[in-house]
C-alpha cells in the first residue's frame, strides 16, 4: 500500500512507479512530459481529470492511458502512423465518385515515387572518357 503523506502528493504511472510532488500542481504540468496518458482519481477510473485540475497534497493519483477503453497491459501494439497524401483533383474526385479505389491511389503513388528516382532532377551525364592525345 502507498504510504500517504500530507507533505505529498503522488502520482502511480502506469508501469507501477511513484511520482512525487512536494508542491501542489496541476495536472497539465505533469502530463506535458507523459504524453498519451491522463489523470484520474484511481486506477479504475472511467474519465480523466481536466487539465486545469489542481492535485492536492497527501492525495494519490492514478496514470491512466488516453484511451481509457484500452488497458495498459495490452500486448497489442497498434502501431497507427499519420501520413499526408497529397493527390489531384481529378483523383479525389475519382476517389469520391468510387471510381478509383483508396489502394489505386496509393499504388500510383508507390509507382510515382519509384518513377520519380529516375526523373531528369536525378540525372547524371554519363560521360564517355577522353582519350589524351599525343601531339
Amino acid at each position: 500500500m502507498l504510504q500517504q503523506s500530507v507533505r505529498v502528493l503522488q502520482v502511480v504511472k502506469m508501469d507501477g512507479k511513484v511520482l512525487e510532488f512536494s508542491t501542489p500542481t496541476t495536472v497539465k504540468d505533469i502530463l506535458v512530459n507523459f504524453s498519451g496518458t491522463g489523470i484520474g482519481l484511481s486506477k479504475e477510473a472511467s474519465e480523466h481529470l481536466p487539465p486545469n485540475y489542481e492535485l492536492k497534497m497527501g492525495k494519490v493519483y492514478y496514470m491512466l492511458p488516453a484511451d481509457i477503453s484500452s488497458t495498459p497491459h495490452d500486448d497489442v501494439d497498434i502501431g497507427v502512423k499519420r501520413i499526408k497524401i497529397v493527390i489531384t483533383k481529378q483523383q479525389l474526385q475519382d476517389l469520391l465518385t468510387k471510381q478509383i479505389s483508396v489502394e489505386d491511389v496509393l499504388l500510383g503513388l508507390e509507382k510515382q515515387t519509384c518513377d520519380s528516382l529516375d526523373s531528369p532532377k536525378n540525372w547524371k551525364p554519363k560521360l564517355e572518357s577522353i582519350p589524351e592525345g599525343s601531339e
